[in-house]
């Protein structure tokens, strides 16, 4: 897992001609149909400001005594969701208090700042520092749920900075995708071409808006159809779904066919790219229909992984225009002549390469065949790899592998530092020196394991910025904050039917005994 800790990097330039095409079984090299919608005729430029400092994270009781379900909590400790059992309704909490009723809660800023609650039927963007609220049905957002599990809300996205939120606006045949900047409310409205917006995704790097469109009526039914039907809203959060969990995998083929399309901020711009994999920095990451991955900048297209790589996306790096990719083995080599060719069956390993404009590099690894490909992400520098029972670290900064012992798990990485855990012990692993630094000793055997930004909680233990010292993590832990509070339940352990005990806390793991942790 990967944490902010670092300045963004410049992103290499692209080159201004093609270059020719490393093959990735070649000996190493050194490291060296679009529719077009009107736009707001100031549309937001890329964040360049810091977020906005967090409020401090309130030490009073959080919900009514008794049993009580954690729907959620911010990051920074600003609010918490819950399910409040005697009233049998779903409370928000804003600091401390019993909270106030939501129906549901929708989305929520990476920062811990900003969270979209649907309130009687009402979606609300709520600052939970300042306590303003932006009513988003008014403004026309379309909140509605599609029945998939797990998922994101379809058509609510933040950046990973937690500087804008976008969301669409109006429906089929008039759908609009919207850009809200966060602390001024200005918003960038782009028309999304024909058909309707079925979800969308802001980049991590607020540069793009990555939607997927229903373009046309290609079951002929005479309508747009969904590739899942639409959720039917709920009087509360805490009520159980009509339906068993892993319902979404009923509805696979059906609905018409959705149609990739992309959002270009700085320009206003929108055109579909159905080969797209991911945006990276200025350029799109595209997948040709021969399996080769290219860099599309305003449609024109050079190469990066060839197509005897078939690559798939492990990692992305938007700022270093670095792509982490698992690539197909060589094939093996033709037999001696007089000899009859033998068979190999495949293993299911790939390659593991690093891919740059211009650059390839075989790590020397292997990992088991994945049809995935990953999202790019921002402030990240080391990537952890898993080839078979080994553990290894990729340095992005220095394009290296480095290895680790045997046994090793990354839990957060901070700039140059990782976090690790080996048996019963947690160290501090320096990129830099290549050295690691015993932090604890004495992991519980099923620790429980939470994580916010560069911060971990590995019971008994909470270390934060994967540095020293290690804390002493507090009871019946909840929830973790970037600010190295824990959200407790209150003492007196669960109840009789294993429920949490509200009123829940935040207590400050920096905090040393008797004042701070244990409870």
């Amino acid at each position: 897992m990967a944490c902010a800790g670092q300045a963004p990097l410049a992103v290499p330039p692209l080159l201004s001609t093609a270059p020719a095409l490393p093959d990735p079984h070649a000996p190493l090299p050194s490291a060296a149909g679009i529719t077009t919608a009107a736009a707001d005729p100031a549309p937001l430029a890329p964040p360049t400001a810091p977020a906005p400092e967090a409020a401090p994270v309130s030490l009073g009781d959080i919900g009514s005594p008794g049993p009580v379900q954690l729907l959620a909590a911010s990051q920074s400790g600003a609010w918490v969701a819950l399910c409040d059992s005697a009233e049998k309704a779903a409370k928000l909490v804003l600091g401390s208090g019993s909270g106030e009723a939501i129906d549901d809660l929708l989305a929520q800023a990476p920062n811990g700042r900003y969270v979209v609650a649907l309130q009687g039927g009402v979606a609300l963007l709520i600052d939970a520092v300042s306590g303003t609220r932006v009513d988003l049905s008014a403004l026309g957002a379309d909140v509605r749920r599609a029945r998939v599990d797990y998922a994101e809300h379809r058509t609510l996205s933040f950046d990973a900075r937690s500087q804008y939120l976008a969301y669409v606006r109006g429906r089929a045949g008039s759908s609009q995708i919207v850009v809200r900047a966060l602390d001024s409310g200005h918003e960038q409205v782009v028309a999304s071409g024909a058909g309707e917006v079925f979800q969308l995704e802001l980049s991590a790097d607020g540069r793009y808006v990555v939607f997927d469109a229903l373009r046309e009526d290609t079951n002929h039914n005479g309508k747009l159809d969904w590739p899942a039907p639409e959720e039917p809203p709920r009087k509360s959060a805490c009520e159980k779904p009509s339906l068993p969990r892993f319902r979404s995998f009923a509805y696979q083929g059906r609905g018409d066919a959705l149609t990739r399309a992309v959002l270009t901020r700085e320009t206003g711009a929108v055109r579909d790219v159905p080969e797209l994999v991911t945006p990276l920095g200025a350029s799109l990451l595209v997948r040709e229909a021969d399996g080769s991955l290219r860099l599309d900048q305003g449609g024109k297209r050079a190469p990066l992984a060839p197509a005897s790589c078939s690559g798939r996306v492990l990692f992305a790096d938007s700022e270093r225009g670095l792509v982490l990719a698992t690539c197909a083995p060589p094939p093996p080599p033709p037999p001696k002549k007089g000899r009859a060719a033998k068979s190999v069956p495949a293993s299911g390993k790939r390659e593991v390469w690093l891919f740059a404009s211009g650059y390839a590099k075989n790590l020397q690894s292997e990992l088991y065949e994945t049809s995935t490909d990953r999202q790019a992400l921002i402030d990240t520098r080391l990537v952890p790899l898993y080839p078979g029972s080994d553990a290894s670290i990729v340095d992005l900064e220095r394009r290296e592998v480095l290895p680790l012992p045997p046994g090793s798990r990354v839990l957060a990485t901070s700039g140059t530092r990782a976090l690790i855990w080996r048996g019963n012990d947690v160290l501090g692993y320096d990129a830099l020196t290549k050295q690691e630094q015993p932090l604890a000793r004495g992991v519980q055997k099923n620790p429980d394991l939470l994580q916010a930004g560069s911060n971990v909680l590995l019971s008994p233990f909470v270390i934060l910025g994967c540095e020293a010292p290690a804390l002493a993590s507090p009871a019946q832990a909840l929830a973790l904050s970037t600010s190295g509070f824990v959200l407790t339940a209150s003492s007196g352990g669960s109840g009789p039917t294993g429920a949490i005990q509200g009123p829940l806390h935040w207590v400050d793991a920096k905090v040393l005994p008797p004042d701070g942790p244990p409870r």
